[in-house]
């Protein structure tokens, strides 16, 4: 594996990204990793960014860790906007999603902006990178899983203006605005486990729910493993109770990727 570091994708906000690439093959296609940090902290250098790097690419993939925007508030947004995400956060708080505000306020926003400003990097620079395809996927843990999911459900407001990756994998995550999942999305698979004191499971299921009813194609795996942190060591190296891995399912998810 080699990292082609810091390269800039967003001049606007500087934000970059570090490109992981396999060392000889041609990657078929680029999945974009999104850390953790409850939008307040996190870096795209963090110790799973390396480990998610080297299976993707091992399995010949490019994978791009992302920088996004944290900690933002509602002084960087139009008033327009301003009035919409308020709006937003009131109607998950009425949802009975039990999360932090941070967790789908305008954190959340500033976070599905800049990564739908990622996936239109890699389209415009798939050949830079030597790309098979030019579809993008996105895997994204804790506050990462919840940006990646709303990325393929991007917020009213932002919908005609985002980008949405190709398939997602969410970690220890939630949608956090259930009423914009629809059956056009792209494909989610949710891995959550047991006794997650910061994304609960009533929460996982409010989206489930909806997209059960909306023929949505979201999927959850329960690893059966509790906690909120330990869910990364469960997807790369655990299995179901038949033996399957959930690693196997995470790169089953991105196969079509693959496809030109």
């Amino acid at each position: 594996m080699k990292c082609i570091p810091d390269i800039v994708y967003d001049k606007a906000q500087d934000l970059a990204l570090d490109m992981y690439l396999p060392d000889a093959e041609q990657p078929y296609a680029c999945i974009i990793y999104v850390h953790s940090g409850g939008f307040k902290s996190g870096s795209r250098s963090d110790e799973d960014a390396v480990r998610f790097a080297q299976r993707f690419t091992d399995a010949g993939f490019a994978m791009a860790s992302v920088s996004y925007r944290l900690g933002v508030g509602p002084e960087l947004f139009s008033s327009e906007d301003q009035q919409c995400i308020n709006e937003y956060i009131l109607r998950t708080k009425n949802l009975k999603v039990n999360l932090p505000v941070s967790l789908y306020g305008f954190e959340y926003a500033a976070a599905v902006k800049d990564l739908s400003n990622a996936v239109e990097y890699i389209w415009v620079e798939s050949d830079r990178f030597n790309l098979l395809t030019r579809n993008v996927g996105m895997i994204g843990v804790s506050a990462g899983g919840i940006a990646a999911l709303g990325s393929a459900f991007p917020p009213y407001n932002l919908h005609m203006k985002t980008s949405r990756p190709d398939a997602v994998v969410a970690i220890a995550s939630a949608i956090v605005q259930p009423w914009r999942v629809t059956s056009d999305a792209p494909p989610c698979l949710m891995f959550n486990g047991t006794k997650d004191d910061i994304v609960d499971r009533v929460s996982v299921e409010i989206g489930l729910a909806r997209a059960a009813r909306k023929k949505a194609p979201v999927s959850l795996v329960d690893t059966g493993i509790p906690g909120h942190g330990t869910q990364v060591d469960a997807v790369l190296d655990g299995a179901d109770e038949q033996g399957r891995t959930y690693w196997a399912m995470v790169l089953e998810q991105f196969e079509y990727l693959k496809e030109e």
